[in-house]
């Protein structure tokens, strides 16, 4: 199953002192919007669908996805324990509603920025500029 992004409903977050997007499932890399930045978060082997740690990429163990507007991890950074540092409201939102609280612009749909590129007119413009002379 795979999730929408700009349609779904997310849960809203607290990591890392920071206000995130949440979702149980895995968010494929190519649907997240530019600027924004993708974490997986894994479980223990003890206990894999509670939050344990964040990395770039989970292979096994998945606890779901962070979606944040702000940068999680520096550089080289390969993961960042989150035990208590993951704090859940109970406030599902859509993407859309997660901006408008943050106060932050909203990405467009890739269906609806192709749309728009498609919509925009062609303008002609001559490819050559000079002088035109009138002759006596």
């Amino acid at each position: 199953m795979s999730i929408n992004l700009y349609r779904d409903t997310l849960q809203n977050v607290w990591l890392f002192g920071q206000s995130v997007l949440y979702t149980e499932q895995s968010i494929p890399r190519e649907e997240v919007p530019e600027g924004w930045h993708c974490y997986d978060l894994k479980g223990s082997d003890a206990d894999p669908g509670c939050p344990y740690e964040m990395v770039d990429r989970a292979g096994q163990d998945s606890a779901g996805s962070i979606l944040s507007h702000i940068p999680l991890m520096r550089g080289r950074t390969h993961g960042k324990l989150v035990p208590n540092n993951f704090w859940m409201t109970a406030a599902p939102v859509t993407l859309a509603d997660f901006c408008a609280e943050e106060g932050i612009p909203c990405p467009q749909p890739p269906e609806e920025l192709s749309k728009a590129a498609e919509e925009r007119p062609e303008t002609w413009e001559p490819t050559v500029k000079g002088w035109a002379m009138e002759m006596a």
